[in-house]
């Protein structure tokens, strides 16, 4: 499964280069992405396959990893605005400030570096 870790990857180089394009938006959408990504990854090295859901909580949950759990737990309002920019940046009419995607992005930057994939 170690496509779902590629994938996870390039869309945190996609969330960046978002980030320095301005467009907030896709930064937010790709850094779910490559968070959903690498907690699938790490849950399919655990248990051989993946859950189809992407809800975030669950995903770190499933994990099974108390050193995740507890970061989620201590990001949890930014990780709670990446969760839901999934569906927002995509089907509604809204607009994330360059504030937010940065926390977001720094979110993943940790996250990936915590999951050894930096």
């Amino acid at each position: 499964m170690e496509f779902l870790k590629k994938n996870a990857l390039k869309f945190y180089k996609k969330a960046e280069e978002s980030y320095e394009e301005g467009d907030y938006n896709f930064t937010m959408f790709f850094v779910e992405q490559a968070i959903q990504l690498i907690l699938k990854y790490l849950i399919s090295k655990k248990y051989g396959d993946f859950p189809r859901s992407h809800g975030l909580k669950l995903l770190f949950e499933l994990t099974g990893d108390e050193e995740l759990i507890s970061f989620r737990e201590k990001n949890n309002d930014i990780l709670r605005d990446i969760e839901l920019s999934y569906v927002a940046s995509r089907y509604f009419d809204v607009d994330y400030s360059k504030e937010t995607a940065g926390k977001a992005l720094e979110v993943a930057k940790k996250l990936m570096e915590v999951c050894g994939s930096d």
